[in-house]
Parts: C-alpha cells; structure tokens; sequence
C-alpha cells in the first residue's frame, strides 16, 4: 500500500495499526477529532504546521516503502 496526501487520516488509521503514533509524533492526536473522517492528510499537516513529506514519508515506512 502507497500512502498518498489525498488519503483521508481516517483510511491512514485503518489500514496500519501503528499509523496513529506516527500522526501522534508529529503532534497530530486524530483519535479524537471528527474531521478525521473526510480531512486529508495534506490537510492536516498544514492544519498542525507539520512536514508533510517527512510525514508522508514515516507513513509509508509502515509498509516497507
């Protein structure tokens, strides 16, 4: 699996189970916010002032990208 910045958080959260921590690292605590559901990623990391690439990057290492 690729992910990707148009990804919802919420489809990032689903599909690995340590996703939430790499969010969390970069001060992203989306387990409670509803905007989790249809925000993308790139939306959140500019919402929260993070790196997207370096965060996009982290993600993916999830999956041995």
């Amino acid at each position: 699996m690729r992910i990707t910045k148009e990804m919802t958080i919420f489809e990032t959260i689903r599909s690995h189970p340590k996703a939430m921590e790499v969010f969390r690292s970069y001060e992203m605590s989306c387990s409670g916010c509803l905007a989790v559901v249809e925000e993308s990623i790139e939306k959140g990391a500019r919402r929260h002032g993070a790196d997207l690439e370096r965060l996009l990057a982290d993600l993916n290492a999830l999956f041995g990208d």
